[in-house]
């Protein structure tokens, strides 16, 4: 990931549209998912061959009314040896998209693509089968279109949007994605509906909506518009309800819109379009999402799922602590799948209800209204937690420190350890870098003691050890993260379960949904843990430290043979 925003930062400042620079990456993208030998041929070219043959291979992949010219200037050796050390999926794409427009606010993206974790939610939601009809009335630059080619490979891809730029990108990802860009159109939706038959309306099977925000919708002319005159007077200032009603004309099986959280109040939502909802039996589910999930947005959010013929509504209220982590300065959904699976089986919980249409206030449909019973009862009865995490457990997290090379040094001996002394399983009992000046109070406040966990702060895959009895001084350099547990058993568990593949794939999540590669210790704190952590600890350790004497054994061996002399001829 690291690589592929390098290579974007790179091409920024050769492009006056930074929506250009995206396109591009988009068509590099492409090109390595076509052609990834034509990029080793590029790498070995000097730099106008290198240009004109990128040039050439773009142009042959990318059609013409889609295709961005990379400003010539930049070197396209630089930015494909970044892109090629990089391996790449639908996923990555995706997450990068997300870094770039909801992360890296700065750029001033985040109006134009919606959460990863949001786009797996919607997708998940609709439950898309092969052959299925998808319309989506506000694609924006189609970062969703990943997702849905992830689900369901074999589907027909519908869609309009107003801004010409972000449909250039969008259908550059759905054919990255191998989906039939053909029916995404640059088109006003109030002004000249497209996909019309007729008088009517052409359905599709599944909806979703994004509604842009930020846009302003002159409404008088829309008094008479069959789409929205069962609704009553709409209001220009909540763009969601143009686009719901808009996709209501278009609703063939279900679909779900992400709306702000005063559009299901009596405040805001005109009162037939309420009534009409609740009475043709169309809400299916509620889903509140946690707060400040989108960049400079104030509201609260929820989904909305419509489909026909529900008899009750389920709420799920998802905007507890349960279903989101601290993320820099916003917050970011977690346990997503959890949330599906309380949607798909309609189950109560304490974060679900299921209420009779006939028990519903439409004058407030929010989830945490119908859920908030449910959550009173849990507080009321408390329930021992069958999960836990590296906070819940005690366990201290901290960063290394820079602890030398400044005017404070001081004589003092220490070992530097970096991740090079990391044993490759089990105890960590030697360090390589003794030192004799450094800052005395922040190495006594820094050192590490037996039994800390050390982790790497950046990388792709976990780097991991655990120090076994230390007997000097020795501080970690600032490439690296303490874990410090209560106990000799809970180190002893924790740093076994973390080495396990299952423990190894969930530091890794970690590092891939970082904005920048480096783990976040108050992300990291909340690292569920199971509860079996514990179970055969010690043989575990023993396993592992004797497989580790066994490969310095081999080092050694290895070692030996390579530093034979060989006589001179």
């Amino acid at each position: 990931m690291q690589n592929l925003l390098k290579c974007f930062e790179y091409l920024k400042p050769y492009h006056i549209d930074m929506l250009d620079a995206i396109a591009v990456m988009m068509e590099l993208f492409t090109l390595q998912s076509k052609t990834p030998e034509s990029i080793t041929t590029i790498l070995k070219l000097d730099k106008p061959k290198a240009s004109a043959m990128l040039l050439q291979k773009l142009r042959e992949i990318i059609e013409p009314e889609l295709f961005i010219e990379p400003n010539p200037k930049i070197n396209p050796r630089k930015i494909l040896k970044l892109l090629a050390s990089t391996p790449i999926s639908h996923s990555i794409i995706e997450q990068f998209l997300h870094t770039i427009t909801q992360k890296k606010t700065t750029n001033k993206l985040y109006f134009y693509s919606t959460p990863y974790e949001i786009n797996q939610l919607l997708v998940g939601i609709l439950d898309i089968q092969a052959g299925e009809s998808i319309y989506n009335p506000c694609y924006g630059m189609g970062s969703v279109f990943l997702s849905l080619s992830h689900i369901a490979p074999h589907i027909t891809l519908y869609g309009e949007e107003l801004d010409p730029k972000l449909s250039l990108i969008a259908r550059l990802i759905a054919n990255l994605s191998k989906l039939d860009s053909s029916n995404l159109y640059v088109n006003d939706i109030l002004a000249s509906p497209i996909f019309r038959q007729g008088t009517s309306y052409k359905k599709f099977d599944k909806i979703l909506c994004n509604p842009p925000l930020n846009a302003h919708l002159g409404t008088e002319l829309l008094k008479d518009d069959e789409r929205f005159s069962t609704a009553g007077n709409l209001i220009k200032t909540y763009p969601e309800l143009v686009f719901l009603l808009h996709s209501l004309a278009h609703l063939g099986q279900k679909g779900v819109f992400i709306v702000r959280n005063q559009t299901l109040m009596k405040s805001s939502l005109e009162k037939r379009l309420r009534d009409k909802l609740c009475e043709d039996e169309m809400i299916e589910a509620i889903i509140e999402l946690p707060k400040n999930i989108f960049p400079h947005q104030s509201y609260d959010f929820s989904l909305l799922v419509i489909s026909s013929s529900n008899k009750q509504i389920l709420h799920i209220d998802a905007s507890s602590e349960h279903f989101y982590t601290k993320d820099g300065k916003y917050n970011r959904l977690i346990n997503t799948q959890e949330i599906l699976q309380l949607y798909r089986t309609k189950d109560k919980s304490p974060y679900s209800s299921l209420t009779p249409i006939a028990s519903i206030n439409p004058q407030d449909l929010r989830a945490h209204s119908y859920v908030k019973d449910s959550h009173a009862r849990v507080k009321a009865t408390p329930v021992k937690s069958t999960t836990q995490s590296l906070e819940t457990l005690g366990v201290e997290i901290f960063r290394g420190q820079r602890i030398y090379g400044t005017q404070k040094d001081e004589e003092i001996e220490f070992f530097d350890i970096g991740i090079a002394d990391f044993a490759p399983c089990g105890y960590t009992e030697s360090f390589q870098t003794k030192k004799q000046l450094g800052n005395k109070s922040k190495i006594h406040k820094y050192q590490v003691r037996s039994y800390d966990i050390l982790l790497s702060l950046r990388g792709i895959t976990p780097k991991l050890t655990i120090l076994g009895d230390i007997t000097h001084t020795s501080v970690v350099n600032a490439g690296i993260i303490v874990l410090r547990a209560p106990s000799k058993a809970i180190a002893q568990g924790l740093y076994c379960y973390l080495f396990s593949q299952s423990g190894e794939q969930a530091l890794a999540h970690l590092y891939k949904t970082s904005a920048d590669g480096t783990i976040s210790t108050e992300n990291l704190a909340k690292l569920p843990i199971p509860s079996t952590y514990l179970h055969n600890t010690k043989d575990t350790l023993q396993k592992l430290n004797a497989l580790r004497d066994q490969l310095y054994a081999t080092h050694a061996q290895i070692h030996a043979i390579k530093a034979r002399p060989y006589a001179k001829s």
